[in-house]
């Protein structure tokens, strides 16, 4: 678990080779390796659409649909990499690679890949500027993909067309963000290893250590961070805690930013595990940021509860994190909170 932060804060002090796609600019400048997922409820079957850019001119796409024993549909995936016109003040195609055989279904999905890429381009450009005053937008328009007019939520938080989700007036989304994410390099492949989130899970091994006979206790780091635990916890590095295997709690200081950047950066999934948008609650104003969520983890199928704050202290932020185990979180919830409440999570 303690990857998914170490990555965050690599992340803060990425280069910051800024892009921006055609036609619009960007009120949060997309960096290179971001990538977004959607779910896609069009379909017959679950099914998801993912876009990933690697620089300001080269991206993938990615249709996945998990199998269906019930309905007999066997699992089903079509990558394509792609190259764009960006001296274009539109999204336009130079170049295509497909990966996959091509039976006339993926043929369909490729198309259908290709819609949705020039549609959610053509739809941003007509949104227009968004900004720390208006970082969202609700636009009704006629989209065809979605049989007529539907309701468009646009999020600067969200990467690359900065679409959150699609829903008809009445009804849940159709279309809708499930989780966000950056690739460190080209070995990092998990953009190509998402296959959604599954409700039923192994039971996890994890359990929280017994807390008989423990005492509160402060620790602290190299650069005098302070944080408030108990002696159930062990310092594992000079910045990280451990509760045995259960959860750890991680602190630090980092550069300050425009809280609406660091508010997408704190999103992004990392390395083998994935936020759930859909799970996440967020508060903030213009000094703090507070993010909690549910991270899957995929290799070992389990869940963990993460809980995230930013808070500015003159020139730097002051970032600490609690994570741990879905399971053993639900049984002790007063623990956990207790833990957040002494360190200011509030």
């Amino acid at each position: 678990m303690k990857k998914q932060t170490l990555l965050f804060l690599a992340f803060l002090f990425f280069p910051l080779l800024a892009y921006s796609l055609p036609g619009f600019e960007p009120y949060i400048q997309e960096l290179p390796g971001q990538y977004v997922y959607y779910e896609d409820k069009t379909f017959d079957r679950k099914s998801y659409f993912g876009i990933l850019q690697y620089d300001k001119k080269t991206f993938a796409a990615r249709y996945y649909a998990p199998s269906d024993t019930k309905e007999k549909k066997p699992e089903t995936e079509v990558e394509i990499y792609f190259s764009i016109d960006e001296t274009a003040n539109h999204f336009e195609l130079t170049g295509e690679k497909i990966i996959s055989g091509f039976t006339s279904e993926e043929a369909e999905l490729v198309n259908y890949m290709h819609d949705m890429l020039y549609e959610l381009s053509a739809r941003r450009i007509k949104i227009g500027a968004l900004s720390h005053n208006k970082i969202s937008v609700q636009n009704s328009e006629y989209f065809g993909q979605f049989g007529g007019y539907v309701t468009v939520l646009y999020d600067a938080i969200i990467p690359l067309f900065n679409v959150r989700e699609v829903y008809q007036e009445e009804g849940s989304p159709e279309f809708f963000i499930v989780t966000t994410g950056q690739i460190t390099g080209s070995g990092d492949k998990s953009f190509e290893k998402f296959k959604g989130f599954e409700n039923s899970t192994k039971a996890s091994a994890h359990s929280m250590p017994k807390l008989k006979n423990i005492s509160e206790q402060s620790f602290a780091t190299e650069d005098g961070i302070k944080v408030e635990l108990d002696s159930a916890w062990s310092k594992a590095m000079d910045n990280v805690f451990m509760l045995g295997d259960a959860a750890f709690v991680s602190v630090g200081k980092i550069p300050t930013a425009p809280i609406d950047f660091l508010h997408r950066q704190l999103l992004l999934s990392t390395g083998d595990s994935y936020l759930d948008l859909t799970s996440t609650e967020v508060r903030k104003d213009d000094n703090s940021l507070y993010i909690s969520g549910l991270y899957y983890q995929p290799e070992s199928k389990s869940w963990s509860r993460n809980f995230k704050s930013s808070k500015k202290n003159e020139s730097v932020y002051d970032f600490f994190t609690l994570t741990v185990y879905k399971n053993v979180y639900e049984k002790n919830p007063k623990y956990f909170q207790k833990i957040l409440k002494a360190n200011n999570y509030n």
